[in-house]
């Protein structure tokens, strides 16, 4: 009797824990962000400059971040360029150069979106990263949640409904600012956008 209790705890708790995809956690309900679907492009600048663009739809389920920055690094100048798709608690980091990318899994915006209402899991997600929630303030007429992080990367995030619209991190000795410079909520997205090629395979 006591190991049959013991299943009937854990077995919730494991289905819980297993990565899903976007389509399974919107057949529950549940969403990552306040806002259905949307498009931020930012401008990225200080040490290092460059332009970031974020799509998402099904409730930040299904996205995708394009990033190209470049920045000098002992007198050699550098691009960075970043191209992930998410879907649910799957990440695809794409290399076009070789046509492969990376996987990995991260659940832990399902699992808080699981039992916490959406204007509430981008806090806990912060909390857990060790961020500090400092005066709100204002970008662009949109009331931001202001929250700041000791001895991480990321030194400070501008939060408006879960979404980031200010960052700025420091990467060795430069300094970098990431600000939205357009937001637009409520669009009809692609759905090729999130597709990974078929020619793309999975980097060993």
């Amino acid at each position: 009797m006591r190991i049959l209790t013991i299943l009937l705890v854990l077995i919730p708790f494991l289905s819980f824990s297993q990565a899903r995809n976007a389509s399974d956690l919107r057949a529950n309900d549940l969403k990552k962000y306040e806002i259905r679907s949307a498009q931020i492009m930012y401008e990225i600048s200080g040490d290092a400059k460059g332009q970031e663009m974020m799509t998402f739809d099904n409730y930040g389920w299904t996205s995708l971040r394009q990033q190209e920055m470049t920045f000098e690094l002992y007198g050699i100048s550098s691009t960075q360029t970043v191209y992930e798709i998410i879907d649910g608690d799957f990440a695809y980091r794409l290399s076009p150069d070789d046509s492969t990318y990376l996987l990995r899994k991260d659940v832990k915006w399902s699992q808080q979106a699981s039992y916490k209402d959406p204007s509430q899991v981008s806090e806990a997600i912060l909390f857990s990263m060790g961020g500090t929630q400092q005066a709100d303030s204002t970008l662009d007429g949109r009331k931001c949640q202001v929250w700041t992080f000791e001895g991480k990367a990321i030194k400070e995030m501008w939060i408006w409904r879960g979404l980031v619209l200010k960052r700025k991190a420091k990467l060795g000795d430069r300094n970098i600012e990431t600000i939205a410079t357009e937001v637009s909520v409520d669009i009809s997205p692609e759905a090729a956008l999130f597709s990974i090629p078929n020619y793309f395979r999975l980097k060993e």
